[in-house]
């Protein structure tokens, strides 16, 4: 008997949704890090991440100009650096760590909305996006942000709704989020419109105050630790007012890009891209790719699932026969229409945080206009609290002048959020399968199978060749044996905190763009004794007083002449 009760025990654990999820997430991230592992490091603030690190842990190496970009990742980095391990799949480990914490994280939230077959489908979407397979574990700040936003937002609706201690966890956390990713800050308006729905703002000042005293105990001594390593905080205050106050950003800079409707352009190809193989960068800007068969049908799904929810909601509302002539229903209407209206203005011609007050004030209102008088309306709060988390990030980042579309990681999980809540509701409605519960799971798990399949198909299909960070690293080592005494020697580089990397020493930038023509720039070059200079992705310019000494892909080692 002991026996068969203990191995009811074991399977029921196995059984459990949460424990399958946690076992596929650690066996999908061991492939997405072996993938990783041989495409090295893809993007260039990576390289400067690892620099941080590398002087978190006091290997100054590198401008440390650059430190002013979040912190947490290479803090964290710099820990298992001080070990004496020293490499950039550290960072790529870390955040595939970070990246299964999330999905589970996620997850919870899920099955605070749905049962646990839609939940799990609804991580299996999430997954199956081209910006989560490209960004997961390729060491940038992105996925980490997102992690802990979704552990603030895990927390907050706990401390709400189940125990107000939890809520003692929702600004160290978010301190967290943003520390990871500074504009994590825009998370505080789903905080703040998630507290006022729930009328528990004035009710829970003294556990919410207490949180506020817990995130400043997390971030002063963090703040005391930068400043003994740089001697200032000014290049943290810098970032830090920019990111409050959207400015930052230049025609100069590589991202600029000033068209606002530009996330939304590109929506089909974060849901689904193509083509099945190409160059890796399909996947980290999918904008390069085309939208699939399956991003149309999703979308088709979206616009009909939350029809029909949205049209469930005002026909009870309208059942509700007294709130039809209610006065205040036809004010609160009015004010709606008005917020609408300057909301729209707002968003082409005003700061991006006026809108996004704005934005606030037409949720709100729009969510006493929908809530039921019969019930605690907790699926419509949820439904709010993704709809403002998701749309506090669009209008911010649509605003700045600054656009990647990894900076769609942050709407992610709200998009999976409405495609399992539409799926759901077309579903659920289908009377055919009312009393089917079987037939209802296998259709959720079928669609996040044949999203997730085809996007694995992709994935595979774009990394089937090395990225410039294993070709620049070639090109370092064979520097290293070239020239034993490198360290003594100036270098530059187009791509500086890759070389600096790379070599372990200090390597300046330099670019002939910024020159009228290539004597200018040897000159600048030569003015500076420079030794060697490493064109990291261009095609081998002619430069005066240098001669090439290596060519390796896209890269090219110069060397003085003598």
């Amino acid at each position: 008997m002991k026996g068969i009760v203990d191995r009811s025990w074991l399977k029921n654990i196995l059984l459990n949704p949460l424990v399958i999820l946690t076992i596929f997430m650690v066996i999908w991230t061991v492939f997405l890090l072996e993938k990783q592992f041989f495409l090295g490091v893809f993007y260039y603030d990576i390289h400067v991440y690892l620099n941080n690190a590398l002087m978190f842990a006091g290997i100054p190496v590198g401008n440390l100009s650059v430190v002013y970009l979040s912190p947490l990742m290479p803090f964290i980095t710099s820990i298992i650096f001080r070990t004496g391990l020293i490499s950039e799949q550290v960072l790529f480990v870390l955040d595939g760590v970070i990246f299964i914490i999330g999905v589970l994280g996620l997850y919870l939230i899920f099955k605070e909305r749905f049962n646990e077959v839609q939940s799990f489908s609804g991580i299996l979407i999430f997954l199956s996006f081209p910006l989560v397979f490209a960004w997961a574990v390729s060491g940038g700040i992105d996925i980490p942000g997102m992690l802990f936003s979704i552990l603030t937002i895990y927390t907050l609706i706990l401390g709400v709704n189940k125990d107000k201690r939890f809520l003692y966890l929702v600004f160290p956390l978010f301190t967290l989020a943003f520390l990871a990713r500074y504009t994590s800050a825009i998370l505080i308006f789903p905080l703040l419109l998630y507290l006022l729905i729930n009328k528990k703002f004035i009710l829970n000042m003294k556990n919410i105050a207490v949180g506020v005293l817990a995130g400043l105990a997390v971030i002063i001594p963090f703040l005391v630790y930068v400043y003994i390593r740089l001697g200032n905080l000014l290049p943290f205050i810098n970032i830090f007012t920019s990111t409050l106050l959207g400015s930052g950003a230049s025609v100069n800079d590589l991202g600029y890009n000033p068209i606002k409707l530009y996330f939304l352009n590109n929506l089909l190809n974060y849901i689904s891209v193509g083509p099945l193989t190409g160059v890796y960068g399909i996947l980290q800007s999918p904008f390069r790719g085309y939208p699939t068969i399956i991003s149309y049908i999703i979308i088709v799904v979206l616009i009909v699932g939350l029809g029909v929810y949205l049209y469930s909601i005002l026909r009870n509302k309208l059942n509700e026969t007294d709130n039809i002539r209610n006065r205040k229903t036809g004010i609160k209407l009015l004010i709606l229409i008005l917020m609408i209206i300057c909301g729209i203005y707002s968003f082409n011609y005003m700061p991006y945080m006026v809108c996004e007050l704005l934005f606030l004030g037409i949720l709100f209102t729009s969510y006493k206009l929908l809530e039921s008088r019969d019930n605690n309306n907790y699926n419509l709060k949820m439904d709010f609290l993704f709809l403002s988390w998701i749309g506090s990030f669009f209008i911010f980042h649509s605003i700045i002048p600054l656009k990647e579309d990894r900076y769609f990681i942050t709407m992610l999980p709200g998009m999976a959020y409405f495609i399992l809540l539409a799926l759901s509701s077309i579903v659920e409605k289908y009377k055919a399968i009312d009393n089917k519960k079987h037939l209802k799971s296998a259709i959720y798990l079928v669609i996040g199978i044949l999203m997730l399949s085809y996007s694995t198909a992709t994935y595979i299909g774009h990394v089937n060749q090395e990225g410039y960070g294993f070709y620049l690293q070639s090109a370092c080592n064979w520097l290293k044996e070239y020239d034993p005494n490198y360290q003594e020697k100036e270098i530059y580089s187009n791509y500086d905190p890759g070389a600096s990397w790379c070599l372990k020493k200090e390597v300046r930038f330099g670019v002939p763009r910024l020159y009228v023509d290539m004597e200018s720039f040897s000159n600048y070059l030569r003015g500076r004794n420079v030794e060697y200079y490493i064109d990291a992705y261009s095609t081998s310019p002619y430069i005066p007083g240098y001669h090439i000494i290596y060519t390796y892909e896209t890269i090219s080692i110069y060397e003085r002449d003598i």
